[in-house]
């Protein structure tokens, strides 16, 4: 039972890579579509002089992107810095022996001793664990941009509804505001109306991807948790195993604050109404 909870959180984090890239692969068509809507609306935006409105949002979800890769590499690093406090020491302050030495995971190799090779086996398990962190951060960092964008598109729009109701008196004779208002009123109407095709779309590729990885999450972080709980008497693993809650916790958060960025803007836009 224990070895079943110890290996149980590298299992979860290996799968919710591989369904974030399935997720991707599944609905390739879906996010086809959505570049391409991104590449029309960038250039639109920009022919109208209101790019600056959508690359202001779009930036903060680089920034957030970018906070995410950080702090899930130090993570990482951490983690993968564990395993070699004993040979550290064992160079640094030796004893009479050898210290016991903890491998990156829990891993049984039947046609040898993985003890005589812990150095190998430690380079195996370090790139694996990179492929697999680098993984989640790259499909991570894809979706917030992706988020991001959506939000921009409702920020876009509650900028027009700021522009179509201002005091139109500039203008001389009623026609020309009419005009002038009925059309930047019919403009809100249609990047509203593109605002909510996005973001359909963007939800119908990623519902159920999301509730997986949520659940996934969900349960690494109650084994890593209870791992670092039983563990408490020896330093090196409830390290190890609080340094990977940790990291679990902070996906979760990243996982659903791209979405209240999202609502955030939604909401902004009927303040605007």
């Amino acid at each position: 039972m224990d070895g079943v909870i110890e290996c149980l959180p590298h299992f979860v984090t290996s799968s919710t890579s591989a369904v974030k890239i399935l997720n991707m692969h599944f609905n390739r068509r879906s996010f086809n579509k959505l570049f391409q809507l991104v590449a029309k609306q960038w250039e639109q935006l920009k022919l109208n002089g209101e790019l600056h409105v959508l690359e202001e949002v779009v930036k903060q979800g680089n920034r957030m992107a970018h906070f995410y890769r950080n702090t899930l590499v130090t993570f990482m690093v951490l983690f993968l810095l564990v395993p070699l406090i004993s040979p550290i020491l064992d160079i640094v302050h030796p004893i009479n022996g050898t210290r016991t030495r903890q491998q990156l995971l829990r891993v049984n190799y039947i046609f040898f001793n993985d003890a005589d090779y812990f150095f190998y086996i430690y380079l195996q398990l370090f790139w694996s664990s990179v492929v697999v962190v680098f993984t989640i951060i790259g499909a991570d960092w894809l979706y917030m941009l992706i988020i991001h964008h959506s939000s921009g598109l409702f920020a876009v729009c509650g900028h027009r509804v700021q522009k179509a109701t201002v005091n139109p008196n500039y203008f001389t004779g009623d026609a020309i505001s009419e005009n002038y208002t009925y059309e930047k009123i019919r403009n809100c109407a249609i990047m509203h109306n593109e605002a909510i095709r996005f973001s359909d779309i963007l939800k119908e590729s990623s519902r159920g991807s999301y509730l997986i990885q949520v659940g996934l999450n969900m349960l690494s972080i109650s084994a890593t948790a209870v791992q670092t709980v039983i563990n408490l008497d020896r330093p090196e693993e409830a390290i190890r195993s609080a340094v990977f809650c940790g990291a679990c916790l902070f996906h979760l958060l990243l996982l659903s604050l791209p979405g209240q960025v999202l609502l955030d803007h939604c909401s902004d836009l009927a303040d605007n109404m």
